[in-house]
């Protein structure tokens, strides 16, 4: 098989990067290892930036339609109010938080493929291998089918959005540095007869946190966080807790989807290794508190459906613009993952003390007339640097 660009991993980043490549004309294939499509959602938001990027495929009313806005968020301690995150005056197009399954992201972006001639996805493909000869022009791949035969792609440019287990950046000699949290948690999907409706929900408690979010067709994820023993079934534990320290009873019917999960962050120490480049989880992790490793990933493809046309059409500004494409998503990944960091250690810190501090520190600080205007563009990622390419400046790649 040969190709432009390859790209390794059917999930969303890649998805967008196929979409994106395909409305400027570029010939894209895509492979899974997937036969059919993933069914499980551990992502479920996406944030307005994410929403601007679908604009110009046409998909933000698309993902509208089947998402879920959330436009405000109530914060709790110990079961007492002390604030409440307003997403309806945000600066945006679109004033809230989408909530859509990870899974109808990836139906929804699949789907759109059908409207480029010039992409082609094929699943059941499993990358094993890479070669490329720095005075070549092209990137050899090797895939196996589902009967183990040996597959040959040759692309010019090839991308891992293979998650961050990723088999692209082991074989490019992509190195990590890795930071594993000691916080754990688990979630689950129930029918939702909460009577919260479209409301967004964080307890904090002295004991252990607990997020609720509004999930589409009358479904909501609870998140639990676990101290690390056991406690037999996740669904079990996430039941009991949450009962215990928000008041709510899950234990009507059964969960639809259930995941146990820790959370780390991560950072390659190159977007790229000569024609082999890295996007969304392949290239970073950071902790799912805030939901913004998906949205950092679209924002990485839509940088990088920027850069390869022009590096296929004109040879001699690959260089600096790998660079840039380096430089620029490092930068956001920082900030978003610091925040990310953050929001994990305040909402899980312990003991009465800490919840006291907790509440003075989110009631007197963040919820301060100084800060409250702050807070919605903050969680909405409006103010993470080069969010999309809206807010890069004019001429950044030029030279």
């Amino acid at each position: 098989m040969e190709t432009d660009v390859a790209i390794v991993g059917g999930g969303p980043t890649g998805l967008l990067l196929a979409n994106l490549l395909g409305a400027r004309g570029v010939r894209t294939l895509i492979v899974d290892k997937r036969e059919v499509p993933q069914s499980t959602s551990m992502a479920i938001g996406i944030t307005p930036p994410s929403l601007e990027i679908m604009k110009s495929l046409g998909l933000d009313l698309v993902f509208r339609g089947a998402g879920l806005p959330v436009r405000h968020a109530e914060v709790y301690e110990e079961r007492t109010r002390v604030g409440r995150l307003d997403f309806a005056d945000l600066d945006s197009d679109y004033p809230f938080f989408l909530s859509i399954p990870q899974a109808r992201t990836i139906e929804l972006l699949q789907g759109n493929l059908a409207k480029f001639p010039v992409v082609t996805l094929q699943g059941g493909l499993t990358f094993t291998d890479l070669h490329q000869d720095g005075d070549a022009d092209a990137v050899q791949a090797t895939l196996r089918d589902p009967a183990g035969n040996t597959v040959k792609l040759r692309s010019r440019y090839l991308i891992g959005a293979d998650g961050h287990k990723s088999a692209v950046r082991n074989a490019a000699g992509l190195n990590v540095r890795e930071k594993t949290y000691p916080q754990r948690f688990v979630m689950a999907d129930f029918t939702d007869d909460s009577g919260l409706g479209e409301e967004a929900r964080l307890f904090f408690n002295s004991e252990a946190s607990v997020e609720s979010f509004p999930l589409p067709g009358g479904y909501r994820r609870w998140i639990v966080q676990v101290d690390g023993l056991s406690h037999g079934e996740p669904a079990e534990y996430l039941v009991r807790k949450v009962r215990q320290l928000a008041g709510f009873d899950l234990g009507k019917e059964p969960a639809r989807f259930v995941s146990a999960f820790g959370a780390k962050r991560m950072l390659v120490n190159s977007y790229y290794a000569g024609r082999v480049l890295l996007a969304g989880d392949a290239a970073h992790v950071m902790s799912s508190i805030g939901g913004q490793g998906m949205n950092t990933g679209f924002a990485d493809a839509e940088m990088l459906a920027e850069i390869l046309p022009r590096i296929l059409k004109e040879p001699a500004r690959v260089d600096s613009c790998l660079a840039a494409y380096d430089r620029i998503r490092r930068r956001a990944f920082d900030v978003a993952a610091t925040r990310a960091e953050f929001g994990m250690w305040l909402g899980t810190r312990r003991g009465r003390i800490a919840s006291w501090c907790r509440k003075q520190f989110i009631k007197n600080v963040l919820f301060s007339d100084l800060m409250k205007n702050r807070l919605a563009p903050h969680f909405a990622m409006l103010t993470i640097p080069h969010r999309n390419l809206s807010q890069l400046p004019p001429g950044w790649l030029a030279g």
